[in-house]
């Protein structure tokens, strides 16, 4: 079954792809358990994307700035995935 949600385009999609395999895990563990697991993936792959494409390395806040604002949406995986994304093509704040 195909997901409706899944972004077509990389790096968004290998960052969603990441986050899905991690989520499929969640049984059996604690809400910060499997947040914290996310993050972590989240964070990895998007590193990993922006090494290969050249784009600016997102930070943890980057991170979980992203997924702060893509929560409650219907699509959460693909809009923090996306989310991400727009941070990596984003210049580095001063802050």
């Amino acid at each position: 079954m195909q997901d409706i949600f899944d972004p077509r385009r990389e790096p968004a999609r290998s960052i969603y792809l990441a986050l899905q395999t991690e989520a499929a895990k969640r049984k059996g563990r604690t809400v910060d358990e499997w947040q914290t697991a996310e993050r972590d993936v989240v964070y990895r792959e998007s590193v990993h994307q922006a090494q290969k494409l050249g784009l600016r390395v997102p930070t943890m806040d980057d991170i979980v700035s992203t997924e702060r604002y893509a929560t409650g949406s219907v699509d959460n995986g693909a809009k923090w995935a996306n989310c991400v994304v727009t941070a990596m093509r984003s210049p580095a704040s001063d802050g």
